[in-house]
C-alpha cells in the first residue's frame, strides 16, 4: 500500500464531444423541435444521430448539420442527406444565420474551459459577451452552444438540447439561466431517475425551450429513461412563471407552483436573514495531502510530533450534532479518529526537532512535497490558514444542513467548512436557530448535488442561506435541540425549532411552516433517490 496515499488522479472528462446520444432521445427530440417548421439546425451534429431523423421530418432540404471534424461531418452527410459544414460552428454562425431557422435541435460538446482550443474557444466566448454575459474560466463548451442555438431560432422557433444536468444549478450557468428566462416564452427540463449515457455517469437533461418574450413560464418532467419519453406529455404539466432575469437554480421547478411561491415569500420576505449576517463561512485547512498532515493522536505521540500539532477534525461524522464537545472530542481520539493536524509554526527550526525532521524525510520519499498545493509553498511542510472557527458547517449533505459549534478548538481540513460569527452572535444559538424546516428547504435549492445523491453548500452558497435571527432563539432549547440531535430525533428536533423560533418569535404560520417541511422532504428524497441507481 502507498505511504501517505495521494488521491487518484481523474479518469478524464464526463460526456465530451464524443459521445453520442441514444437513439430514442434523437427521435424524441426530432419529433417536438420539428413541429416548428422544416427549416432546422444542428449545431454540433457529429456522426449524424440527431441530424438524421430531422432530415427524415422535414424532407424538402431545409435540414442543416454543422460539425468540426470532417470525418465526422461526412458520416452525417451520408446517414442523414441533409446540407453539413465541416466547420467550427461559431465561425460560421453569422450574423445573417441569426433568426434563420425554425428549430434547432442537438447534443453540444462537453469541454472545459482549459481543454478548449483557444481557436475554437475564442468565437464562442464573444458570442457570449454580445450577448451581456460574462464567461469564466469555469465556462464549458455547451454553454455558448445553448446561447447561439437560441439565437438561430424565430420568434415561436423551438430548442430542443442534451445538456449536463449541471444546467440546473451550477454557478457558472446561472448567466445561461437568466438569458433563457428572457430569451424564452416557455421551458421544459425533462430529466431522468437513471442515467441514460450507457457508462457514463454525467447526469444529462433535455432542454425543450420555445424563443418567445420572457420571463418564461417553467415546468419539469422527470421519468424513468429513455423508453419512458414516449409518455411525456408536455401540455399537461403545470409552470411556474419564473421572474424576469432570474438567475437562480433550477431545482426548485420540481415543487409544484405553489410551493415555489412560499419558497421565494421566505427568501425575500425579512422573517429570515442571509448567513452572511451573522457570519462568514470559509473552506477547511487544504493541507495539500490529508494522509501526511492528518494523524491520530497516538500516531503523533508515538512520533514525537504532539507538540507541532493541532486538533482537527477530519470528517463529517466527527460534527454529529450542534455542539462539539471536548468529551465527545477525547472519545474520538480514543477511537482512532485522525484529530491532530501537522501545523508547523512560521519560523520553526527544524534542527530543534529531530522527529520531525525524520517525519518531513519521510514524506519527501513518498512524493508529498510534488503535490500541487504543497509545491508551491514556500516550506512544502508548512500548511497555510490553519484557524480555529468558531464552529463548523456540513459541505456535504445527505439528509439536512447542519452548524455545529466548537467547544474543543480544533481547526478542520476542507471536508467540513469553518465558520467565524459576527461580534455578538452565540455560535450554540446559531447553529440551533439554523436547525429549522425553512433553512432546510431552502439549502436544498440553493446547493448542488451530482449523481451520487449528495448535497453540496459551498462557502458561498452557505452565506446566501437564509437563517433566523440567532438572538430569537431561547437559550433554554439550545441544550434540548442539541440532545435531541444525538438520539437521532430529527423530526422532534425539528418540532422543537419550528415552533419555538419560526412560529412563536417570527409568526410564521403552522401550515405555512408544515409546507416547507414538505418541500424540503420530497426536495430530498428527489435527491437522494438520484443517488441510488440501479
Amino acid at each position: 500500500m502507498e505511504t501517505f496515499a495521494s488521491k487518484p488522479a481523474p479518469a478524464g472528462d464526463k460526456l465530451r464531444g464524443g459521445y453520442y446520444t441514444p437513439d430514442l432521445i434523437a427521435r424524441f427530440l426530432a419529433d417536438w423541435v420539428a413541429e416548428a417548421g422544416p427549416r432546422l439546425l444542428e449545431p454540433s451534429c457529429g456522426d449524424g444521430g440527431i441530424l438524421k431523423h430531422l432530415a427524415m421530418r422535414a424532407p424538402g432540404g431545409g435540414v442543416v448539420g454543422v460539425e468540426l471534424f470532417e470525418d465526422e461531418a461526412a458520416k452525417a452527410q451520408q446517414v442523414s442527406g441533409a446540407s453539413v459544414f465541416a466547420e467550427d460552428f461559431f465561425s460560421w454562425f453569422s450574423g445573417s444565420r441569426r433568426g434563420a431557422f425554425d428549430g434547432v435541435a442537438g447534443n453540444p460538446p462537453y469541454i472545459r474551459f482549459g481543454s478548449w482550443e483557444e481557436a475554437f474557444r475564442a468565437p464562442a466566448l464573444d458570442l457570449m459577451r454580445g450577448e451581456g454575459m460574462r464567461p469564466t474560466k469555469l465556462t464549458n463548451a455547451w454553454v455558448p452552444f445553448v446561447v447561439a442555438s437560441v439565437l438561430a431560432v424565430r420568434p415561436g422557433g423551438r430548442v430542443g438540447l442534451v445538456l449536463p444536468a449541471e444546467l440546473l444549478q451550477v454557478g457558472y450557468a446561472s448567466a445561461l439561466r437568466a438569458y433563457l428566462v428572457d430569451s424564452c416564452a416557455d421551458i421544459t427540463v425533462v430529466s431522468f431517475t437513471r442515467l441514460v449515457f450507457p457508462g457514463i455517469l454525467q447526469e444529462v437533461v433535455l432542454l425543450l425551450a420555445e424563443r418567445g418574450q420572457g420571463p418564461a413560464r417553467i415546468r419539469t418532467i422527470e421519468v424513468a429513461d429513455a423508453q419512458s419519453l414516449g409518455g411525456v406529455c408536455i401540455t399537461n404539466s403545470p409552470t411556474a412563471r419564473a421572474h424576469l432575469h432570474e438567475s437562480e437554480k433550477w431545482t426548485q421547478y420540481y415543487l409544484e407552483p405553489d410551493e415555489i411561491e412560499v419558497l421565494r415569500s421566505v427568501r425575500t420576505d425579512g422573517r429570515l436573514a442571509p448567513l452572511l449576517r451573522y457570519a462568514e463561512v470559509d473552506v477547511g485547512v487544504v493541507s495539500g495531502r490529508n494522509s501526511f498532515f492528518c494523524m491520530t493522536t497516538a500516531e503523533a505521540a508515538d512520533r514525537g510530533l504532539l507538540d507541532v500539532t493541532v486538533p482537527i477534525v477530519s470528517r463529517s461524522m466527527q460534527v454529529p450534532a450542534l455542539s462539539l464537545m471536548p468529551s465527545e472530542f477525547a472519545a474520538q481520539e480514543k477511537a482512532g479518529a485522525k484529530t491532530r493536524l501537522l501545523s508547523v509554526p512560521a519560523g520553526f527550526n527544524l534542527d530543534d526537532h529531530p522527529s520531525l525532521q525524520r517525519y518531513l524525510r519521510e514524506g519527501e520519499e513518498a512524493g508529498v512535497q510534488t503535490g500541487y498545493k504543497c509545491r508551491i509553498r514556500r516550506s512544502w511542510w508548512q500548511v497555510p490558514s490553519a484557524w480555529v472557527p468558531d464552529g463548523f458547517m456540513l459541505r456535504q449533505i445527505s439528509t439536512h444542513p447542519r452548524l455545529t459549534s466548537n467547544h474543543v478548538g480544533a481547526t478542520s481540513t476542507d471536508t467540513v467548512h469553518r465558520v467565524r460569527v459576527r461580534p455578538d452572535v452565540e455560535m450554540d444559538r446559531l447553529a440551533t436557530g439554523a436547525f429549522n424546516s425553512a433553512t432546510f428547504a431552502l439549502a436544498e435549492v440553493l446547493g448542488r448535488s451530482y449523481g451520487g445523491g449528495i448535497l453540496e453548500l459551498e462557502p458561498s452558497e452557505a452565506e446566501h442561506l437564509p437563517v433566523p435571527d440567532p438572538s430569537l432563539v431561547p437559550h433554554a432549547i439550545v441544550a434540548k435541540a442539541d440532545e435531541l440531535i444525538r438520539e437521532r430525533r430529527i423530526e422532534d428536533a425539528l418540532d422543537l425549532v419550528d415552533q419555538t423560533v419560526l412560529v412563536d418569535a417570527l409568526n410564521f404560520d403552522p401550515a405555512e411552516v408544515a409546507r416547507l417541511r414538505d418541500c424540503w422532504v420530497r426536495l430530498r428524497d428527489r435527491r437522494s433517490k438520484r443517488g441510488r441507481r440501479g
